[in-house]
């Protein structure tokens, strides 16, 4: 069985939502980079999405921008990035892990490697956010030779038929987006994405989580009631480590700040 299905198994047996957490790989430098990394399944996250740095990301707000930019400044790229992978399963075998990338670095590094590559180092599946469903053929095969998940982003307007077909060639979670806009701006309304989530059952026996604009504990919260298998905190957590100017700051802080946001999701 896959990690991601294992882990929302273990999670649905115990009534709990999944806590999804999000910070840049790189970021603000390599090793205090790998050591949050290490920090964040201790201090209650369920899946960890590690985001590849680009200096263009179309879907991010300045906050995760900013991270990107830091970490590429530090000298962080794809390949770093599932070397920080690897180096993380050497002491986690259990944490699901996904990337969250944009095309180009993947296109780059060679669709005839990226994945077998990605598969070795222990990531379990990948979230591209500038792939639209026209073009997915071009690394579905592959990415099903690896056994890896294709995580696809389903937006607020996005209607059921389009959904289902969006749905067809997904794996692990189907990620519903809270609100039109970017990360880490808007506030996300849990009331007005209760009928996306309804809608999205109906075409899908995926789990389904939501993120974007959902930034407090309290939020988060609101969110894991209305149905949702998982919630997912980005921006918030990279707004933690951006206040923080020593590493071991930025590591207790951000473990504090994970704990905070778990405890609110699983209660």
């Amino acid at each position: 069985m896959k990690r991601i299905e294992q882990k929302f198994l273990e999670l649905k047996s115990k009534k709990h939502c999944a806590f999804v957490g999000y910070i840049c790989a790189g970021d603000p430098d390599y090793a205090t980079s790998l050591a949050v990394l290490k920090a964040m399944p201790a201090a209650g996250v369920d899946i960890i999405e590690l985001g590849v740095p680009f200096l263009d990301p179309a879907g991010d707000g300045a906050i995760i921008e900013a991270a990107g930019k830091r970490a590429i400044a530090s000298g962080m790229s794809l390949n770093k990035t599932l070397e920080m992978v690897a180096e993380f399963r050497k002491s986690d075998k259990k944490t699901p892990l996904i990337l969250m990338s944009y095309y180009n670095p993947i296109l780059k590094f060679g669709l005839n490697k990226i994945f077998a590559k990605a598969a070795k180092s222990g990531v379990d599946g990948f979230l591209i956010v500038d792939l639209p469903l026209e073009e997915e053929q071009e690394i579905t095969a592959e990415i099903s030779r690896q056994k890896l998940d294709l995580i696809r982003l389903i937006a607020p307007t996005t209607n059921q038929d389009r959904a289902k077909k969006i749905a067809k060639n997904a794996g692990g979670f189907l990620y519903l987006i809270s609100l039109l806009g970017v990360t880490g701006t808007a506030i996300a309304d849990p009331k007005e994405n209760k009928k996306n989530l309804q809608n999205l059952r109906q075409v899908s026996d995926l789990p389904i989580v939501v993120g974007f604009g959902i930034q407090t504990p309290n939020q988060a919260q609101a969110f894991s009631k209305i149905g949702a298998d998982g919630v997912v905190i980005g921006s918030a957590i990279v707004r933690e480590m951006a206040e923080k100017k020593s590493s071991n700051k930025i590591v207790t802080t951000v473990a504090k700040k994970l704990q905070e946001f778990s405890q609110k999701i699983k209660n």
